[in-house]
C-alpha cells in the first residue's frame, strides 16, 4: 500500500509547477489546546532546510524523541546514502557518527525508522533497495553505529528475512519484527550479542506478516500485521501478544471487508492504539482498533478520502490524544489530531500554495506539546529536459510552546 516519496513524485512530476521550497523558518498554530491542563498554544514551526546539493535529493523517514532536548532523525540521500541528525533543544545538528554504509552501495543504501531506549542505546533498519537483499540493523552503542546482521531464516526454504519494526528495552534486549520471503511472520529478539528467530502463532502461516510492533515493558509487547487467509486470499488485521514468556495471538473485532494493521502506539498497558485499514488494497477505509486492557474495539477514524485511505503512522502522547499520519489517493499524506471528540486535520507545514507536495513518514514526541512530524517536500527547478525536473527536500515539523 506504501510507496516512497521519490516513486510518488515521478508519478507527479508532469503536473508540478515550479515553485521554490520555503528555505526559512514557518510557523502556524494548531488551532487547538494540545489537550488538559495545557498553559500554552503550542506552534508548528519548521526547521530549515538543508541546502539543495546537485543529484542528492532528502527525505527524513524516522524520527525517535528520547526527551525534549535530544530527538534522533533518520535521513535517506538519493545516491548518496543516509544520514542521522540531532535535535538538542536549541538547534539541529547533521555532524556526528553516521551510519556505515557497505562499499559500493551508496545509491542503494537506506535507513528507516528506528528504536532508543536510552542516549547510549539503540537501533536504525537499513537495507540496500527493495527487493536487493534482506534487511539488515544498525546498533547506536552511545558513540558509534555498527551494522548488525539480523537472524538467519529459520529453515532455507522461508528465504530471506526483512525487518519491519524494531522496539528496543535495553542494550541487550530489542525485538524487531517483519516477515520472510516465502515463509510468513517474523520475530527476532536481541540478547546483547546476537538476534535469534523467536517462535510465535503466524510463524508458519506463508502469508501473514508483522510490521510494527511497541513494546511496554519486557513482560508487555504488541506486535501488528497482517494475517491472510489461504482459502479466501483475504487480509485480515492479526495482533500478537508477548507476556514475557509466550507469543500469543489476541482476538480483535471482526472486520468483515479484511484489513491490515500498520502501525501501533500506547501511553500505557490499558491505552493502546492500532491503525491501518480496512475493505479492500484498491479501495482502503482507515481502520482504528484500541486496547482498553481487556479487550480491542473498533474505534472512530477519520473521514475516507476519495481514492481510499489508510493510517501510516500513530503517536498517543497521552490517554485521549492521539496523532496519526494517514495515507491516502487525495491528497497523499495528511496529519491527523484527536482529543476524545472528533479528528481535525493538521498542517504543520504552515499555508502554503497547493502547488506544493508533502510526504509525511513519521511521527513521535514526548508528550501533548512536544511533537514531531518528518518526511520531505517537493519543488520543482529547470533542467535540460524540456521541463521541470521534481526534486525532494527535508522536511521537519516541530509542535512546541517555544521554550515554555
Amino acid at each position: 500500500m506504501t510507496t516512497t516519496a521519490r516513486q510518488r513524485v515521478r508519478r507527479t512530476a508532469a503536473t508540478a509547477s515550479a515553485t521554490v521550497l520555503l528555505a526559512t523558518l514557518l510557523s502556524v498554530t494548531t488551532g487547538t489546546p494540545a489537550g488538559a491542563g495545557s498553559v500554552c498554544t503550542p506552534a508548528w514551526s519548521l526547521m530549515p532546510a538543508s541546502a539543495i546539493v546537485p543529484d542528492r535529493d532528502t527525505e527524513v523517514v524516522g524520527v525517535n524523541a528520547l526527551s525534549a532536548t535530544d530527538v534522533r532523525f533518520t535521513e535517506n540521500h538519493s545516491n548518496a546514502g543516509t544520514q542521522t541528525l540531532t535535535w538538542n533543544g536549541r538547534k539541529l545538528t547533521e555532524n556526528g557518527p553516521q551510519i556505515p554504509q557497505p562499499p559500493w552501495t551508496r545509491s542503494s543504501f537506506q535507513a528507516d525508522r528506528g528504536s532508543f531506549d536510552s542516549a547510549k542505546s539503540g537501533w536504525v533498519k537499513t537495507s540496500l533497495l527493495p527487493g536487493y537483499s534482506p534487511s539488515t540493523l544498525a546498533r547506536w552503542d552511545g558513540s558509534r553505529w555498527t551494522l548488525v546482521p539480523g537472524a538467519v531464516s529459520p529453515t532455507p526454504e522461508k528465504g530471506a528475512a526483512t525487518v519491519h519494526g524494531i522496539a528496543s528495552l535495553a542494550p541487550n534486549l530489542a525485538w524487531a519484527v517483519g516477515d520472510t520471503s516465502d515463509g510468513g511472520a517474523l520475530i527476532e529478539r536481541w540478547d546483547g550479542t546476537e538476534w535469534t528467530v523467536v517462535g510465535h502463532p503466524a510463524a508458519d502461516r506463508p502469508r501473514d506478516t508483522l510490521i510494527a510492533v511497541r513494546a511496554l515493558s519486557a513482560t508487555d509487547i504488541w506486535a501488528s500485521g497482517t494475517h491472510r487467509d489461504p482459502d479466501t486470499g483475504r487480509y485480515q488485521p492479526m495482533i500478537l501478544h508477548y507476556d514475557g514468556t509466550t507469543w500469543t495471538e489476541t482476538a480483535l473485532p471482526g472486520i468483515e471487508s479484511g484489513g491490515s494493521l500498520q502501525s501501533i502506539t500506547a501511553t500505557g498497558p490499558d491505552d493502546i492504539w492500532a491503525g491501518g485499514w480496512k475493505g479492500t488494497e484498491t479501495q482502503p477505509e482507515p481502520l482504528l482498533l484500541h486496547w482498553d486492557g481487556q479487550s480491542w474495539t473498533e474505534a472512530p477514524a477519520p473521514a475516507n478520502t476519495p481514492g481510499g485511505s489508510q493510517f501510516h503512522r500513530l503517536y498517543a502522547p497521552a490517554p485521549g490524544d492521539l496523532w496519526a499520519i494517514t495515507l491516502g489517493a487525495d491528497p497523499s499524506f495528511r496529519v491527523m489530531h484527536w482529543t476524545g471528540g472528533s479528528w481535525q486535520r493538521v498542517k504543520p507545514q504552515g499555508a502554503v500554495p497547493d502547488t506544493y507536495e508533502f510526504y509525511f513518514h513519521d511521527i513521535a514526541g514526548t508528550g501533548p506539546n512536544d511533537v514531531w512530524v518528518v518526511g520531505a517536500s517537493t519543488f520543482t527547478e529547470p533542467s535540460d529536459f524540456g521541463y521541470p525536473r521534481v526534486r525532494t527536500r527535508r522536511l521537519i515539523a516541530h509542535l512546541s510552546c517555544g521554550g515554555k
